[in-house]
């Protein structure tokens, strides 16, 4: 039998340990970058993320006048004197800490995945720097905000602590437990801190604010619409970043909700004869603050195997609404997803920069009729006499001059050469004609659809 020499073996346990920390090592880079909470109200969890700032549940400090926090086997407290951030519906917070700081936590680049070992900080009942291990047991989803289900205990006193993966990387913020069983425990996805440091603010607002600063705080009189909070509607007319294909249009709050108007528009030479858009989360930063606040409603849809198909030469106009967004947030940023490639990210809106429009100067059947709308694509396979002009229920909307010499052929909705009209879904009658003819028509437009419709001779 052959021999195993003791260096291979060696080399073989330095490889697996390699492919994961154990506890002891984590314990060691963690311990001196985690923190213990208190309040008069309770104590929590928080790990530093950034220079005098840590993050934490939003729920261990919600209700505070006061705050300090203090390091593992040290009785110095210091100074929480506010916020830079807050994300009430994920329950996270970014608190800054006066004359304290610690290195920050590595995030990990990718999300976890049932089954990965993780690890997790905090102070159980008000013992500090406790550790513990465990697995994730799941990837769920509470009311739009996803959560990483693990077996790692974590008690009373564990909230806002950091949840880790085997190489000692950020994956999550512990939250909650689910008392009534056992070992169900979860984290908010560390996506939603690193969102919220992207925008953090840079001076501290006093934690006494976040007692209110999700509240509804507008007059239904329309009295001192300015800062009273009334009923209003600002015309933006603002080109996000460098996509000018999208434009903010309007601003309206009335009642509860306040709602973003918005035009999409895929110019006659895009590169592709058909765009898609559909709904990502987006989200509402007030730069004074930090605090955010989550879209509730969208005529777009939802699911990207389902989008709205837009063709090239045509507009379509969608709404993104929120809770009432409270008058004292006057300087925002309105953003989609995490500002990713692709996405939307509107920076540093600025109210007072925004024109006051009376309702009726709105069309606000445009936006209403928006889901329900298709698309006509008109073609040509005749071109003796000269350029074809087209009208749908006697409006003049647009002229074709150029044809198709292969009759057989049938060019698909958007290809060069065609003249795509979007409509609300109908049947619409149609005329078309040139120097020398006429024809007539009608066509039926499908939502979301694109009917072909071809003129001959």
């Amino acid at each position: 039998m052959k021999k195993i020499s003791i260096s291979f073996v060696l080399l073989v346990a330095f490889i697996l340990n390699s492919l994961g920390q154990d506890a002891t090592v984590i314990y060691k880079n963690t311990v001196g970058s985690t923190v213990t909470i208190e309040t008069e109200l309770g104590i929590g969890s928080g790990f530093f993320v950034a220079p005098n700032v840590i993050a934490s549940n939003y729920h261990v400090i919600e209700g505070a006048v006061t705050a300090n926090c203090f390091l593992s086997n040290s009785q110095t407290r210091y100074e929480i004197d506010g916020y830079v951030g807050v994300d009430q519906k994920a329950d996270l917070v970014l608190l800054h800490v006066v004359g304290l700081d610690k290195p920050k936590i590595a995030m990990a680049s990718g999300a976890p995945t049932p089954g990965e070992k993780v690890f997790v900080m905090g102070s159980p009942k008000g013992l500090p720097a406790t550790i513990s291990d465990g697995i994730v047991s799941g990837l769920r989803d509470f009311d739009g905000i996803k959560h990483i289900q693990m077996t790692a205990p974590i008690s009373p006193g564990s909230s806002g602590g950091p949840v880790m993966n085997g190489k000692g990387e950020l994956i999550g913020v512990s939250v909650s437990q689910y008392t009534e069983g056992q070992n169900i425990n979860f984290a908010v996805p560390r996506s939603y801190l690193q969102l919220l440091l992207d925008f953090m603010n840079s001076e501290p607002q006093p934690l006494v604010n976040l007692i209110v600063s999700g509240a509804v705080d507008f007059d239904l009189s329309t009295e001192d619409v300015y800062t009273g909070g009334g009923d209003v509607t600002y015309a933006i007319d603002m080109f996000p970043g460098n996509k000018p294909e999208l434009v903010l249009d309007y601003m309206a709050s009335w009642e509860e909700q306040t709602c973003f108007y918005f035009t999409y528009s895929v110019a006659e030479d895009y590169a592709s004869r058909y765009t898609s858009i559909y709904m990502k989360e987006y989200t509402l930063i007030d730069r004074e603050s930090g605090t955010k606040y989550y879209a509730n409603y969208t005529d777009l849809p939802t699911d990207e195997n389902d989008p709205r198909w837009i063709y090239r030469g045509t507009e379509s106009p969608f709404l993104v609404c929120f809770d009432r967004i409270p008058s004292s947030v006057t300087s925002f940023d309105l953003i989609e997803g995490t500002c990713e490639d692709g996405q939307f990210c509107i920076t540093e809106l600025d109210v007072s920069t925004f024109k006051v429009v009376t309702n009726d100067e709105v069309d606000w059947d445009l936006y209403e009729k928006a889901d329900t709308e298709g698309s006509v694509s008109f073609y040509s396979h005749y071109g003796g006499a000269g350029d074809i002009s087209f009208y749908i229920e006697g409006i003049y909307v647009g002229k074709l001059d150029q044809y198709f010499e292969d009759q057989s052929y049938s060019p698909a909705c958007g290809d060069d050469g065609t003249l795509v009209i979007r409509l609300p879904a109908g049947t619409y009658n149609y005329k078309a004609s040139d120097s020398k003819y006429n024809w007539s028509g009608t066509v039926t437009i499908e939502a979301n659809g694109c009917l072909s419709q071809g003129i001959r001779e």
